[in-house]
């Protein structure tokens, strides 16, 4: 290892950061270089621009009004097509008098709940659970 003691570089106020040389090749290099429409820079560092949560609006940069210079823009995140749902199954609203687990029925808690018709007809042979009328339930929840 040598002697030589290594210090900072000071820049003083007036002086230019890089030389003039470079900066003239920097200058010619940015204006010959030429990116056609649909092509990337190989430098160019590129992030998946996917829409925010809730489908809110995102910012992000793009070019602005007069097309040469780059700014934020907020891009409308596009609507997806929504699910439609199939036939819907037979319910039965059944209450028990206390919470239960079945390995091959499912599990209820005390009170009211809403089950498939296949599994309301295991679940009424057992002596603490007995079926709810629509009138009943409503009284419990209020409408």
């Amino acid at each position: 290892m040598s002697s030589e003691k290594i210090s900072p570089a000071m820049l003083s106020v007036g002086e230019p950061v890089i030389s003039k040389e470079m900066a003239e090749a920097a200058k010619e290099y940015l204006n010959n270089v030429k990116i056609s429409e649909g092509s990337e820079d190989s430098t160019a560092i590129t992030a998946p621009n996917k829409p925010g949560k809730g489908g809110k609006v995102k910012s992000s940069l793009g070019g602005v009004a007069n097309g040469d210079t780059i700014g934020l823009v907020d891009e409308k995140p596009t609507k997806k097509p929504t699910a439609k749902a199939g036939p819907k199954k037979a319910t039965v609203a059944i209450y028990s008098e206390r919470n239960m687990r079945w390995n091959e029925v499912g599990e209820i808690s005390k009170g009211y709940n809403i089950v498939s018709s296949e599994a309301a007809e295991k679940w009424l042979t057992r002596k603490h659970v007995r079926e709810a009328t629509p009138e009943e339930v409503a009284s419990e929840y209020g409408a």
